[in-house]
Order: C-alpha cells, then sequence, then structure tokens
C-alpha cells in the first residue's frame, strides 16, 4: 500500500524543488532588470534619492528568500524521507539546495553594488 502512495510523494516533493527553482529565478531576474534599468541616466538620478532604502529592502528581500529556501527544503525532505535515495542523489540534492542560495546572495551582492556605483555618480 506505501508503495502506491510513493509516485504522489515524488511527485510532491518534485513540485516544492520547482518551486524553490522558480523563486531564485524570480530574484535573479528581478537583480538583473533593476541593473538594466540603472542603465538608463534618468532612472539612476531618481534612485539617488532612495539608494539606501533599496539597500535595504534588497537584503531585507534575501533573508525573506532565505527563509522561503529553508522551509521548502524542510518539505521536500520530509516527503522524502521515507522514500529510498542513495547517498549521491542525497549530496547532490544539497549541492543544488547551497547553490539555490548562493545564487540569490549573489544577485543581492549585484543589485546593492550596482545601487551604490549608481548613487556614487
Amino acid at each position: 500500500m506505501e508503495n502506491d502512495r510513493d509516485p504522489e510523494i515524488r511527485a510532491l516533493a518534485d513540485r516544492v524543488v520547482n518551486y524553490s527553482d522558480a523563486l531564485v529565478a524570480i530574484v535573479f531576474i528581478g537583480a538583473s532588470g533593476l541593473g538594466i534599468a540603472l542603465a538608463d541616466p534618468d532612472t539612476r538620478t531618481s534612485m539617488n534619492l532612495i539608494t539606501y532604502w533599496m539597500i535595504a529592502g534588497n537584503i531585507i528581500l534575501g533573508l525573506l528568500i532565505s527563509a522561503i529556501l529553508l522551509v521548502l527544503r524542510r518539505w521536500e525532505l520530509d516527503l522524502r524521507a521515507d522514500l529510498p535515495l542513495t547517498e549521491k542523489v542525497r549530496r547532490y540534492s544539497d549541492y543544488f539546495y547551497w547553490a539555490r542560495h548562493a545564487i540569490v546572495w549573489l544577485a543581492v551582492a549585484q543589485t546593492t553594488v550596482v545601487l551604490l556605483l549608481s548613487s556614487l555618480e
């Protein structure tokens, strides 16, 4: 009877992973979009008024996204707890989890640097 549920549990765990990946993609695209927007001199000038608020908001957003990734990871591990996984699969799953955090924080750092540099002009 438990084997009948395995495909359901795997599908739900895979969906949680997809949500994590989508969240990271949204953060990366948002950071890239802000960088492109700051290439316009008029945008840069108007952003100078709120640069430090944007940096603070950006860091808070990074913390929020990391917290959501942590919750999604716990849900994924809970769903996969009873599934037979090899050590290699578990290890790579951990690598992907940390890679998601690295991408989020690289995007936060890139946005912060771009905002700081644009405020210096």
